[in-house]
C-alpha cells in the first residue's frame, strides 16, 4: 500500500527525526516532508549570498531528480530538506531576488549549486557551527 508521511510536525526522539506514515490513494503524489528541527536551524543562520542576518528560510523549487529533488508543482512548497537562508533581499524584494526571476538562471547566476548546499545543511542540522561553516565555505560569484 503506497504511503506518505504526516504533515504534522515530526516527533524527535534522542536526536532522530522520527515521521509516522499515513496511507494515501494510489497515484496520489508525495506531499511535502516538514521538518521544524531544520526548519529552526536555517532561520538562525546568515544570508548564503551576503552573509547577513535575519534571513527567510526560502526553499528551492527546481528540480534534481537525479540527487532526489523531485519536481514542485505550482502552488506546492518542497519538503523542508530543500531550504536556505537568504535575506529578505534576495529572497523576494529586492529586483535580482530569487522569486524575481527563474529560479535555476538565478542559482546559476549566483554560482551556487542549491541542490548540494541543502543536502549539505540537513545532514549538519542541528550542528549550527557546522552548518555556519557549510554558509562561509560556499564560493560566491
Amino acid at each position: 500500500m503506497a504511503g506518505r508521511i504526516a504533515t504534522a510536525t515530526p516527533i524527535y526522539q534522542k536526536g532522530l527525526r522520527k515521521t509516522r506514515i499515513i496511507p494515501t490513494a494510489e497515484g496520489q503524489r508525495s506531499p511535502r516532508v516538514r521538518d521544524a528541527k531544520h526548519m529552526a536551524c536555517i532561520a538562525v543562520l546568515p544570508c548564503v549570498i551576503c552573509l547577513s542576518r535575519g534571513v527567510h528560510v526560502a526553499h528551492v523549487r527546481m528540480a534534481d531528480p537525479e540527487r532526489g529533488k523531485r519536481f514542485t508543482g505550482k502552488g506546492e512548497k518542497p519538503s523542508d530538506k530543500w531550504t536556505v537562508p537568504l535575506c529578505p533581499e534576495h529572497h523576494l524584494n529586492g529586483p535580482d531576488a530569487q522569486h524575481a526571476m527563474n529560479e535555476r538562471i538565478w542559482w546559476m547566476q549566483q554560482g551556487i549549486d542549491p541542490i548540494d548546499l541543502c543536502m549539505k545543511l540537513y545532514e549538519a542540522t542541528g550542528d549550527l557551527e557546522k552548518m555556519e561553516q557549510i554558509i562561509f565555505a560556499v564560493e560566491r560569484t
